[in-house]
């Protein structure tokens, strides 16, 4: 995915975007793997039981985050293949009515008629492609473009280290202490990424850490009261 590039001294965009999708994954994994834990506790499963079932979450959840993280870079890669296949064609067959549309973009923008044309034709005559399709869509070819395969690797990733977080408190812990450490641990690892995650979007860090927070404490209090429930 190529996203506007980012001034000097800034994060890219792209990095950034990539970033949070993989911190909302791990919290994904972390939550999952949490309730399944809590849950097999709740109804007094064993050791071998909970290694078994944690595993396996992170292996299948891992294996499906990675899937669906790959398959959505993919689409995307393709549309924006498909953007710039597009552009570079209609460049060729029609550049002055391309001239035309990117002054009237930048006339939009504020520039007045004559500059907006000298703007257009300066940038036209450096890069017409890049400049379109900057101007157009957003899309800048100077970026570097994260590959598919990659996030979908990270993204399984991602998710299986999010997952073995509540799986390794509950196997370390004392038996007796399992439940409350696992849920203590999960919540101050769903804080640091959410927060982290808020940043990189450069969103409200109290909201996000409250939400993340709030779906993981209600996962495991859910999977805790039915694995009781089921185990009494």
């Amino acid at each position: 995915m190529r996203r506007m590039a980012a001034d000097d001294g800034v994060e890219s965009p792209t990095r950034r975007w990539w970033l949070r999708a993989r911190l909302i994954e791990a919290n994904d994994g972390i939550i999952a793997a949490a309730g399944v834990v809590e849950g097999i506790a709740g109804a007094g499963g064993g050791d071998e039981t909970l290694l078994v079932a944690g595993l396996a979450i992170a292996l299948a959840g891992g294996a499906a985050a990675g899937g669906a993280a790959y398959a959505e870079a993919a689409v995307e890669e393709d549309a924006e293949d498909a953007l710039v296949e597009d552009e570079r064609r209609r460049l060729a067959e029609a550049p002055d009515e391309e001239l035309a549309e990117l002054t009237a973009i930048y006339e939009r923008k504020g520039l007045s008629p004559r500059l907006a044309r000298e703007v257009a034709t300066e940038l036209t005559a450096h890069d017409a492609l890049a400049a379109q399709l900057e101007a157009e869509h957003g899309l800048d070819l100077a970026e570097e473009e994260v590959p598919a395969w990659r996030s979908g690797f990270a993204g399984a990733l991602a998710f299986g280290l999010g997952a073995l977080i509540p799986l390794a408190v509950m196997e370390l812990a004392p038996p007796s202490a399992r439940v409350p450490m696992t849920f203590v641990v999960v919540v101050v690892a769903l804080t640091i990424t959410a927060t982290i995650a808020a940043r990189t979007a450069d969103s409200s860090v109290p909201r996000a850490v409250a939400r993340t927070v709030a779906i993981g404490a209600g996962t495991m209090l859910a999977t805790w009261a039915v694995g009781t429930l089921i185990g009494s």
